[in-house]
């Protein structure tokens, strides 16, 4: 008798469990598919043409390789959301990062609604919080799965809280938050700290002080406490627990936290600590993290990691079945679940260096490659997915190093850093390599993806100071709003503070939205619907159309949008009024994404986050396809990839799918 594997038996439970479980299918034909977030098909022609990908270079030449249509906007949510749905942005109802609440003015995050628990007497738990995902639309795997196709998809993106899968395992990527129900809040210590306080992207700083004795005490910070009141700025404060660091002789600190003591070397990182937050006396919320020890002396410098659900025990399901993230830490042990895997935003705040982020980055990658050939290995699905996050993430931070028009390019980091791109690049063609090798069975296809491609991001364009200087939006004082920052989105601190809303025509949020302040809609709104509606969006399409920039005289955007030229399906009404698509080179502002009016217009970005793709104009960046066998489609879109498995599967793909087969054959 055939003894089952943890995996297999895990699965067996799961199935046995549901009453209406299909019976394991057994379809001809079956697929792997691998998305590296990012990947561009530029950059990948480069590194082909010079020997660097070798297993890429054979799928090009014995299948195929296309350059792949993305979303628009090329977004990592609305694209991913558009390639698991086979939809469009109107029925996938994921336009953008953010979307904003029109009564509110709010912006808040479009893939997740949270609702907060509820209290007796304040402190006795009488309803749990809840987290709904708002993206909408079947995924092909679940589709897949319903028709007894054995299925394993690890690390899927926009699918937080996971959906059940009747025959087969998911684990949740991008989209889900880190303990604060943020996208990756690090912190950092360190006696040279200006002060506590918050970074711009998402950052906790604290100052330490050392006693005679070589210590220094500190705090991490939780979730935020549902018991306190709202500050001045209208933040909820965090909950935190004390951390004490101590100098040793002979270099390394010694680290304190809830029990844990650890000895970690300058240079070096520290295991995963188990750190746990008491909400209300029967509430515990657990994570993982792990410390980085910059310098000990003179200074005494510490970087923490986001801290990371724990997926032993979630406070909210991460997998399905939801047994499946600790069985995988039984396994294979700990592993990061935060959607969000590697730090740019303490890279980009300059609080860890380039190569801090890189052995992260990484140990990042590995990790899930080590899950990946686990579920293929213990499984032999019929189906598998997969997302990595690290080839869009070591873009968006090391571009500025291979462009030498970037403000932030540095002929010494280049010296070291130039080639960081495409060795992560390399990293993921060996992957491949191993994979290709599971395609000799004659049945097994390799489809290698991505969601979109890059552009330099040399110039930061504020919206919503344009729409100030252009009569467009109003202000009630004479100067602009601080800066806004994470914080301010993730604790609901005060927004728009100084917007005269009854003078304002249109306001800019997220990432290339604009938005009219429209009648009937919006809580203050101010333009009528129909006619004056249709000529003011007539009138910014024009206008800001034919920005130029003052320094260069260059034009910065090359096409504003109108939502009905992009989107169709049953959540049209929420899409935004306009789109903007700029040129290489420029995109919009971190403070315009946050609702933010900063004095100058076109702002040079001095930051080490120098690539992008959100809010270029899509035909500028689109991502790549690989086939490990021949395709007919000659100009795919990432909608094509969901009917098209599915038809190969043997499983006719719903009416409501946009895109088309590709023909694979």
């Amino acid at each position: 008798m055939k003894i089952l594997g943890p995996v297999a038996f895990l699965l067996a439970i799961a199935l046995l469990a549901s009453s209406d479980t299909p019976l394991p299918a057994q379809p001809h034909e079956r697929f792997i598919i691998v998305g590296f977030d990012g990947m561009d098909p530029a950059v990948t022609e480069r590194l082909i043409a010079t020997g660097k990908l070798p297993h890429l270079s054979w799928m090009k030449e014995h299948g195929a390789m296309r350059v792949l249509k993305t979303t628009n906007p090329a977004q990592s949510p609305v694209a991913w959301s558009a390639f698991s749905t086979g939809s469009n942005p109107g029925k996938t109802r994921i336009y953008d990062f953010l979307r904003r609440n029109p009564a509110t003015y709010y912006p808040d995050f479009s893939t997740v609604t949270v609702r907060r628990g509820k209290f007796a007497f304040g402190f006795i738990p009488t309803a749990a919080p809840t987290v709904t995902n708002n993206r909408r639309g079947t995924t092909f795997w679940q589709i897949a799965s319903g028709r007894g196709v054995r299925t394993a998809v690890l690390e899927a993106p926009i699918n937080f809280p996971p959906e059940k899968l009747q025959n087969g395992v998911l684990l949740s990527g991008l989209g889900v938050p880190d303990i604060r129900g943020t996208m990756g809040t690090f912190s950092y210590f360190a006696t040279d700290a200006t002060g506590a306080g918050d970074t711009e992207m998402g950052g906790k700083v604290a100052r330490l002080t050392v006693d005679s004795s070589g210590r220094a005490r500190s705090v991490v910070h939780g979730p935020r406490n549902p018991f306190a009141r709202r500050d001045a700025e209208g933040r909820i404060p965090d909950l935190t627990i004390p951390v004490e660091f101590r100098r040793l002789k002979g270099g390394g600190l010694r680290i304190a936290l809830q029990g844990q003591v650890r000895t970690v070397r300058q240079g070096h990182w520290s295991d995963w600590y188990s750190i746990r937050f008491t909400v209300a006396p029967m509430v515990t919320v657990r994570g993982i993290a792990r410390f980085h020890v910059i310098e000990t002396s003179p200074e005494m410098r510490v970087y923490l990691s986001p801290i990371n659900l724990d997926p032993r025990r979630p406070p909210i399901a991460i997998s399905s079945p939801p047994a499946y993230s600790a069985q995988l830490a039984r396994k294979l042990g700990l592993y990061k679940t935060l959607g969000w895997p590697e730090d740019t935003w303490a890279l980009n705040e300059e609080k860890i260096d380039e190569e801090v982020f890189l052995q992260d980055l990484n140990y990042s990658f590995d990790r899930q490659r080590s899950l990946v050939l686990d579920a293929l290995g213990a499984m032999d699905p019929d189906l598998f997915v997969t997302v990595f996050q690290s080839t869009d993430k070591v873009q968006h931070m090391f571009w500025r190093l291979i462009d030498p028009q970037h403000p932030m390019y540095s002929r010494r980091l280049a010296a070291r850093y130039a080639d960081a791109i495409d060795r992560v690049y390399m990293r993921a063609d060996s992957l491949v390599g191993l994979l290709l090798e599971r395609c000799k069975d004659g049945r097994t296809t390799l489809l290698v993806c991505s969601d979109h491609g890059f552009s330099s991001f040399r110039k930061a364009v504020n919206i919503n100071t344009w729409l100030v200087r252009n009569g467009y939006m109003t202000l009630t004082g004479t100067d602009p709003a601080r800066d806004r920052n994470l914080e301010d989105l993730f604790g609901r601190g005060t927004f728009w503070p100084n917007v005269d809303w009854g003078k304002t025509r249109a306001y800019a949020l997220a990432l290339g939205q604009i938005y009219v302040n429209l009648k009937g809609r919006e809580r203050e709104g101010v333009v009528a619907p129909g006619a004056e509606y249709e000529a003011l969006r007539d009138e910014l399409k024009l206008r800001f159309g034919a920005l130029r920039d003052p320094e260069t005289g260059e034009i910065v955007v090359r096409r504003v949008y109108k939502r009905e030229e992009l989107y169709r399906g049953p959540y049209f009404d929420e899409a935004p009024d306009l789109v903007v698509g700029f040129e290489r080179g420029y995109r919009v502002s971190w403070q315009t994404s946050l609702g933010g009016i900063p004095p100058e217009l076109i702002e040079p970005n001095l930051r080490r986050w120098s690539a992008d793709h959100c809010s270029v104009d899509p035909d500028l960046v689109p991502g790549v396809l690989f086939s490990s066998r021949p395709l007919h489609a000659t100009s795919p879109s990432i909608v094509d990839i969901a009917p098209s498995v599915l038809i190969r599967l043997g499983v006719t793909p719903p009416a409501s799918m946009d895109g088309r087969d590709l023909g694979l054959r």
